[in-house]
Protein backbone atom coordinates (compact mmCIF):
# COMPACT_ATOMS: atom_id res chain seq x y z
CA UNK A 1 0.00 0.00 0.00
CA UNK A 2 1.23 3.03 -1.12
CA UNK A 3 2.23 6.25 1.67
CA UNK A 4 -0.76 8.97 2.17
CA UNK A 5 0.22 12.04 0.36
CA UNK A 6 0.66 15.37 2.01
CA UNK A 7 -2.45 17.65 1.72
CA UNK A 8 -1.24 21.26 0.82
CA UNK A 9 -4.12 24.33 0.61
CA UNK A 10 -3.18 26.35 -2.51
CA UNK A 11 -5.34 28.90 -3.20
CA UNK A 12 -7.50 30.90 -0.85
CA UNK A 13 -10.76 33.20 -1.56
CA UNK A 14 -13.15 34.71 1.11
CA UNK A 15 -15.30 37.57 1.57
CA UNK A 16 -17.01 38.45 4.83
CA UNK A 17 -18.17 41.54 6.21
CA UNK A 18 -15.57 42.37 7.42
CA UNK A 19 -13.99 42.54 3.67
CA UNK A 20 -12.53 40.90 0.95
CA UNK A 21 -9.35 38.51 1.45
CA UNK A 22 -7.45 36.90 3.50
CA UNK A 23 -5.63 40.22 5.48
CA UNK A 24 -9.22 41.90 5.69
CA UNK A 25 -10.26 39.19 7.90
CA UNK A 26 -7.58 39.81 10.57
CA UNK A 27 -8.74 43.84 11.30
CA UNK A 28 -10.42 43.13 14.76
CA UNK A 29 -13.12 45.29 14.79
CA UNK A 30 -16.85 43.19 14.79
CA UNK A 31 -18.82 43.91 11.74
CA UNK A 32 -22.17 43.82 13.00
CA UNK A 33 -24.64 46.39 12.31
CA UNK A 34 -28.21 47.07 11.55
CA UNK A 35 -30.00 45.23 8.91
CA UNK A 36 -31.18 47.07 6.01
CA UNK A 37 -31.12 44.12 2.98
CA UNK A 38 -34.70 42.87 4.62
CA UNK A 39 -37.43 44.15 6.42
CA UNK A 40 -36.61 43.30 10.28
CA UNK A 41 -39.33 45.62 12.24
CA UNK A 42 -41.14 42.56 13.47
CA UNK A 43 -38.20 40.35 14.75
CA UNK A 44 -36.52 40.64 18.46
CA UNK A 45 -33.10 41.59 16.82
CA UNK A 46 -32.14 43.66 14.09
CA UNK A 47 -27.87 43.18 13.28
CA UNK A 48 -26.19 40.72 11.77
CA UNK A 49 -22.35 40.78 9.72
CA UNK A 50 -23.72 41.85 6.03
CA UNK A 51 -21.38 42.86 3.56
CA UNK A 52 -21.80 46.12 1.69
CA UNK A 53 -20.73 45.34 -1.52
CA UNK A 54 -21.90 41.59 -2.19
CA UNK A 55 -23.57 40.65 -5.03
CA UNK A 56 -26.07 37.93 -5.42
CA UNK A 57 -24.92 34.13 -3.94
CA UNK A 58 -24.32 32.73 -7.41
CA UNK A 59 -22.00 35.40 -8.26
CA UNK A 60 -20.13 35.36 -5.09
CA UNK A 61 -19.59 31.68 -4.97
CA UNK A 62 -18.36 32.04 -8.93
CA UNK A 63 -15.68 34.61 -8.06
CA UNK A 64 -14.53 32.75 -4.43
CA UNK A 65 -13.99 29.93 -6.24
CA UNK A 66 -12.16 31.98 -9.92
CA UNK A 67 -9.62 33.66 -7.34
CA UNK A 68 -8.79 30.51 -4.73
CA UNK A 69 -8.12 28.36 -8.46
CA UNK A 70 -6.25 31.03 -9.81
CA UNK A 71 -3.96 32.00 -7.24
CA UNK A 72 -3.44 27.87 -7.23
CA UNK A 73 -2.34 27.96 -10.91
CA UNK A 74 -5.11 25.61 -11.93
CA UNK A 75 -7.86 25.46 -14.71
CA UNK A 76 -10.93 26.06 -12.67
CA UNK A 77 -13.21 23.89 -15.24
CA UNK A 78 -10.92 20.77 -14.95
CA UNK A 79 -10.49 20.53 -11.04
CA UNK A 80 -13.26 19.00 -9.41
CA UNK A 81 -15.76 20.76 -6.80
CA UNK A 82 -17.41 20.09 -3.46
CA UNK A 83 -19.77 22.93 -2.56
CA UNK A 84 -21.12 23.91 1.06
CA UNK A 85 -24.50 25.72 0.50
CA UNK A 86 -27.76 25.72 2.42
CA UNK A 87 -29.88 25.75 -0.22
CA UNK A 88 -29.34 24.37 -3.77
CA UNK A 89 -28.22 27.33 -6.19
CA UNK A 90 -29.98 28.83 -8.86
CA UNK A 91 -26.74 28.47 -11.03
CA UNK A 92 -25.21 24.68 -11.61
CA UNK A 93 -21.91 24.91 -10.92
CA UNK A 94 -20.73 21.13 -12.17
CA UNK A 95 -19.72 20.27 -8.32
CA UNK A 96 -19.25 16.70 -7.36
CA UNK A 97 -21.27 16.85 -4.10
CA UNK A 98 -23.57 19.26 -2.10
CA UNK A 99 -23.11 19.45 1.52
CA UNK A 100 -26.25 20.91 3.86
CA UNK A 101 -25.41 19.38 6.80
CA UNK A 102 -25.63 22.32 8.41
CA UNK A 103 -22.84 24.19 10.49
CA UNK A 104 -19.78 21.44 9.25
CA UNK A 105 -20.94 21.59 5.63
CA UNK A 106 -17.96 22.68 4.94
CA UNK A 107 -15.25 21.63 6.86
CA UNK A 108 -17.20 17.78 5.92
CA UNK A 109 -16.60 18.86 2.45
CA UNK A 110 -12.94 19.87 3.31
CA UNK A 111 -12.41 16.63 4.88
CA UNK A 112 -13.91 14.68 1.65
CA UNK A 113 -11.62 16.58 -0.58
CA UNK A 114 -8.94 15.73 1.96
CA UNK A 115 -9.21 11.84 1.68
CA UNK A 116 -9.46 12.34 -2.00
CA UNK A 117 -6.08 13.94 -2.39
CA UNK A 118 -4.63 12.13 0.55
CA UNK A 119 -5.02 8.61 -1.24
CA UNK A 120 -4.73 9.58 -4.54
CA UNK A 121 -8.30 9.78 -6.13
CA UNK A 122 -7.52 13.35 -6.93
CA UNK A 123 -4.31 15.80 -7.74
CA UNK A 124 -6.46 18.74 -6.90
CA UNK A 125 -10.09 19.69 -5.79
CA UNK A 126 -11.62 22.86 -4.73
CA UNK A 127 -13.90 23.16 -1.64
CA UNK A 128 -16.31 26.29 -1.73
CA UNK A 129 -18.99 27.26 0.81
CA UNK A 130 -21.43 30.19 1.00
CA UNK A 131 -24.10 31.74 2.84
CA UNK A 132 -25.34 35.08 2.59
CA UNK A 133 -27.53 36.63 5.14
CA UNK A 134 -31.34 36.38 4.15
CA UNK A 135 -34.67 36.57 5.74
CA UNK A 136 -36.28 32.90 6.19
CA UNK A 137 -32.77 31.67 8.26
CA UNK A 138 -33.03 35.46 9.84
CA UNK A 139 -36.36 34.73 11.35
CA UNK A 140 -35.69 31.10 11.77
CA UNK A 141 -33.07 32.23 14.28
CA UNK A 142 -34.58 34.97 15.70
CA UNK A 143 -38.25 32.92 16.50
CA UNK A 144 -35.90 30.54 18.05
CA UNK A 145 -34.39 32.93 20.33
CA UNK A 146 -30.82 32.08 19.47
CA UNK A 147 -29.90 35.51 18.39
CA UNK A 148 -28.43 38.24 20.64
CA UNK A 149 -30.52 40.69 21.97
CA UNK A 150 -27.72 43.33 22.02
CA UNK A 151 -26.17 43.52 18.46
CA UNK A 152 -22.68 41.81 19.30
CA UNK A 153 -21.80 38.29 19.76
CA UNK A 154 -19.84 37.23 22.97
CA UNK A 155 -18.19 33.66 22.66
CA UNK A 156 -17.67 32.43 26.03
CA UNK A 157 -18.79 35.71 27.77
CA UNK A 158 -20.58 35.64 30.64
CA UNK A 159 -23.99 37.07 29.97
CA UNK A 160 -23.77 36.09 26.29
CA UNK A 161 -26.86 36.42 24.78
CA UNK A 162 -26.49 34.61 21.61
CA UNK A 163 -25.68 34.50 17.82
CA UNK A 164 -25.67 36.62 15.26
CA UNK A 165 -25.70 35.65 11.22
CA UNK A 166 -23.11 36.96 8.98
CA UNK A 167 -22.35 36.86 5.09
CA UNK A 168 -19.33 34.40 4.33
CA UNK A 169 -18.08 32.74 1.16
CA UNK A 170 -14.41 30.85 0.84
CA UNK A 171 -12.77 28.69 -1.17
CA UNK A 172 -10.13 26.48 -1.06
CA UNK A 173 -7.76 24.62 -3.34
CA UNK A 174 -6.50 21.59 -2.01
CA UNK A 175 -3.40 19.62 -3.57
CA UNK A 176 -0.61 17.13 -2.78
CA UNK A 177 2.49 18.94 -1.62
CA UNK A 178 3.28 22.05 -0.46
CA UNK A 179 1.70 25.13 -0.57
CA UNK A 180 -0.14 27.94 1.62
CA UNK A 181 -0.65 25.56 4.60
CA UNK A 182 -0.18 21.73 5.19
CA UNK A 183 -4.19 19.82 6.11
CA UNK A 184 -2.15 17.71 8.55
CA UNK A 185 -5.41 15.77 9.55
CA UNK A 186 -9.65 15.80 10.44
CA UNK A 187 -12.37 14.25 12.35
CA UNK A 188 -15.76 14.16 12.44
CA UNK A 189 -17.58 12.33 15.52
CA UNK A 190 -21.73 12.74 16.87
CA UNK A 191 -22.70 13.29 20.40
CA UNK A 192 -25.77 11.08 19.65
CA UNK A 193 -27.62 13.35 22.96
CA UNK A 194 -30.13 15.80 21.67
CA UNK A 195 -31.21 17.25 17.82
CA UNK A 196 -29.85 21.04 18.80
CA UNK A 197 -27.81 20.85 22.39
CA UNK A 198 -24.58 19.71 22.62
CA UNK A 199 -24.30 17.13 24.90
CA UNK A 200 -23.43 19.16 28.42
CA UNK A 201 -19.83 17.79 28.94
CA UNK A 202 -18.92 18.23 25.44
CA UNK A 203 -17.60 14.46 24.67
CA UNK A 204 -18.31 14.38 20.98
CA UNK A 205 -16.51 17.30 20.24
CA UNK A 206 -13.85 16.52 22.96
CA UNK A 207 -13.48 13.09 21.04
CA UNK A 208 -13.50 14.61 17.50
CA UNK A 209 -10.04 17.23 18.96
CA UNK A 210 -8.63 14.26 20.47
CA UNK A 211 -9.03 12.13 17.23
CA UNK A 212 -7.80 14.96 14.89
CA UNK A 213 -4.45 15.60 17.31
CA UNK A 214 -3.50 11.70 17.05
CA UNK A 215 -3.91 11.38 13.64
CA UNK A 216 -1.71 14.37 12.93
CA UNK A 217 0.86 12.65 15.53
CA UNK A 218 0.66 16.05 17.52
CA UNK A 219 0.13 15.94 21.06
CA UNK A 220 -1.83 18.89 22.59
CA UNK A 221 0.98 21.44 23.58
CA UNK A 222 1.82 21.23 19.78
CA UNK A 223 -1.19 23.20 19.17
CA UNK A 224 -0.64 27.22 19.80
CA UNK A 225 -4.22 28.30 18.41
CA UNK A 226 -7.60 26.64 18.14
CA UNK A 227 -10.02 28.57 16.35
CA UNK A 228 -13.40 27.85 18.54
CA UNK A 229 -16.99 27.07 16.80
CA UNK A 230 -18.19 28.94 19.86
CA UNK A 231 -21.39 30.88 18.69
CA UNK A 232 -22.32 33.47 21.88
CA UNK A 233 -24.52 31.02 22.73
CA UNK A 234 -24.80 29.60 26.24
CA UNK A 235 -24.99 25.56 26.11
CA UNK A 236 -22.66 25.31 22.58
CA UNK A 237 -19.95 27.23 24.42
CA UNK A 238 -20.10 25.97 27.86
CA UNK A 239 -20.20 22.43 26.76
CA UNK A 240 -17.30 23.36 23.98
CA UNK A 241 -15.11 24.80 26.32
CA UNK A 242 -15.46 21.23 28.46
CA UNK A 243 -14.59 19.35 25.43
CA UNK A 244 -11.29 21.73 25.38
CA UNK A 245 -11.06 21.26 28.82
CA UNK A 246 -11.32 17.16 28.54
CA UNK A 247 -8.92 16.89 25.22
CA UNK A 248 -6.09 18.23 26.53
CA UNK A 249 -6.47 17.89 29.85
CA UNK A 250 -6.95 21.53 31.17
CA UNK A 251 -6.68 21.96 35.17
CA UNK A 252 -10.21 24.16 35.66
CA UNK A 253 -9.00 25.22 39.39
CA UNK A 254 -6.09 26.82 38.10
CA UNK A 255 -8.06 29.90 36.64
CA UNK A 256 -9.00 32.81 38.87
CA UNK A 257 -10.20 36.08 37.29
CA UNK A 258 -9.82 39.68 39.01
CA UNK A 259 -10.60 43.16 37.27
CA UNK A 260 -7.36 45.43 37.55
CA UNK A 261 -5.66 46.03 34.42
CA UNK A 262 -3.24 43.90 32.60
CA UNK A 263 -1.29 45.31 29.47
CA UNK A 264 -0.15 42.68 26.84
CA UNK A 265 -1.35 38.97 26.25
CA UNK A 266 1.49 37.08 26.86
CA UNK A 267 0.24 33.26 26.49
CA UNK A 268 -0.47 31.23 30.16
CA UNK A 269 -0.10 34.54 32.30
CA UNK A 270 -3.64 37.02 32.08
CA UNK A 271 -5.09 38.60 29.69
CA UNK A 272 -7.47 41.85 29.84
CA UNK A 273 -10.39 42.79 27.61
CA UNK A 274 -11.87 46.95 28.08
CA UNK A 275 -15.14 47.08 29.97
CA UNK A 276 -17.93 49.82 29.36
CA UNK A 277 -16.99 51.60 32.28
CA UNK A 278 -12.99 51.66 31.86
CA UNK A 279 -11.95 48.83 33.60
CA UNK A 280 -10.42 45.47 32.48
CA UNK A 281 -10.97 41.96 33.18
CA UNK A 282 -7.85 39.89 33.72
CA UNK A 283 -7.86 36.40 32.84
CA UNK A 284 -5.12 34.13 34.17
CA UNK A 285 -4.37 31.12 32.80
CA UNK A 286 -3.46 27.90 33.06
CA UNK A 287 -1.18 26.22 29.86
CA UNK A 288 -2.96 25.23 26.53
CA UNK A 289 -3.90 26.60 23.10
CA UNK A 290 -4.95 30.24 22.87
CA UNK A 291 -8.48 30.07 21.85
CA UNK A 292 -10.73 32.59 19.89
CA UNK A 293 -14.18 32.09 18.19
CA UNK A 294 -13.76 34.96 15.16
CA UNK A 295 -17.32 34.91 14.93
CA UNK A 296 -17.63 37.67 17.33
CA UNK A 297 -15.94 39.47 14.51
CA UNK A 298 -17.62 38.24 11.24
CA UNK A 299 -20.87 36.61 12.50
CA UNK A 300 -22.26 33.09 12.03
CA UNK A 301 -22.14 31.59 8.26
CA UNK A 302 -24.19 28.58 9.11
CA UNK A 303 -22.95 26.33 6.07
CA UNK A 304 -19.87 28.14 5.22
CA UNK A 305 -18.54 28.66 8.85
CA UNK A 306 -16.23 25.75 8.90
CA UNK A 307 -14.23 26.84 5.67
CA UNK A 308 -14.72 30.66 6.63
CA UNK A 309 -12.92 30.08 9.85
CA UNK A 310 -10.09 27.62 8.41
CA UNK A 311 -9.29 30.34 5.65
CA UNK A 312 -9.03 32.97 8.85
CA UNK A 313 -7.25 30.33 11.40
CA UNK A 314 -4.81 29.97 8.21
CA UNK A 315 -4.56 33.67 7.26
CA UNK A 316 -3.72 34.39 11.27
CA UNK A 317 -1.04 31.58 11.16
CA UNK A 318 0.71 32.66 8.14
CA UNK A 319 0.02 36.70 9.30
CA UNK A 320 1.79 35.39 12.37
CA UNK A 321 -1.31 37.01 14.79
CA UNK A 322 -4.41 35.39 16.40
CA UNK A 323 -7.22 37.28 16.41
CA UNK A 324 -9.24 38.57 19.41
CA UNK A 325 -12.26 36.71 20.83
CA UNK A 326 -14.41 39.83 20.85
CA UNK A 327 -17.16 40.79 22.38
CA UNK A 328 -16.06 39.68 25.96
CA UNK A 329 -18.19 41.08 28.93
CA UNK A 330 -16.95 39.25 31.94
CA UNK A 331 -15.02 35.72 32.90
CA UNK A 332 -17.67 32.58 32.94
CA UNK A 333 -16.15 30.35 34.93
CA UNK A 334 -17.73 27.27 33.36
CA UNK A 335 -15.05 28.35 30.37
CA UNK A 336 -12.44 27.82 32.00
CA UNK A 337 -9.88 28.75 28.76
CA UNK A 338 -7.26 30.91 27.61
CA UNK A 339 -8.97 33.42 25.67
CA UNK A 340 -7.39 36.38 23.55
CA UNK A 341 -8.96 38.78 24.70
CA UNK A 342 -7.64 42.35 24.43
CA UNK A 343 -5.03 42.58 21.54
CA UNK A 344 -3.82 39.94 19.12
CA UNK A 345 -1.72 37.35 20.64
CA UNK A 346 1.65 36.25 18.56
CA UNK A 347 2.01 33.02 16.80
CA UNK A 348 4.49 30.58 18.55
CA UNK A 349 3.64 27.52 17.33
CA UNK A 350 2.90 26.56 13.44
CA UNK A 351 0.11 24.40 14.54
CA UNK A 352 -3.60 25.17 14.26
CA UNK A 353 -7.11 23.61 14.96
CA UNK A 354 -10.68 24.98 13.49
CA UNK A 355 -13.62 23.44 15.31
CA UNK A 356 -17.47 22.98 13.89
CA UNK A 357 -20.25 21.76 15.60
CA UNK A 358 -23.95 21.89 14.37
CA UNK A 359 -27.82 20.37 15.11
CA UNK A 360 -27.99 17.05 16.10
CA UNK A 361 -24.59 16.58 17.68
CA UNK A 362 -22.35 16.93 14.76
CA UNK A 363 -18.25 17.43 15.73
CA UNK A 364 -15.66 18.31 12.92
CA UNK A 365 -12.07 18.87 14.21
CA UNK A 366 -9.14 20.00 11.48
CA UNK A 367 -5.85 20.32 12.36
CA UNK A 368 -3.30 22.32 9.85
CA UNK A 369 0.72 23.56 10.14
CA UNK A 370 1.55 26.50 8.48
CA UNK A 371 5.20 27.09 7.76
Amino acid sequence: MSEPLPVAVTGMSIMTALGRGPSAQLSGTPAFTEVTRFDTSNRRTHHAAIAADAGTLEEEVDQAIAEACAQAGVDRNTTPLLLALHSVPARNFGQLRTYTSACVSATTALADAATLIRLGRADRVVVAAAYLVEPCQYALFDAGRALSTDGAVRPFSLNRTGTLLGDGVAAVVLQPGEGLAQLLACSRTGDAHHPVQPAPDGRGLATAITTALRRANLSPPDVGYVNANATGTTYADAAEAAALTTAVAWPTHQFAWSTHELGGSTPGTGVTNPQPDGSTHQMRTAAGPAVSSTKGLHGHALEASGLVEFVVMVAALRAGKLPVNAGFLAADPVCGIDLILDSPRVVTSPYGMSLNSAFGGANTAVVVRVG
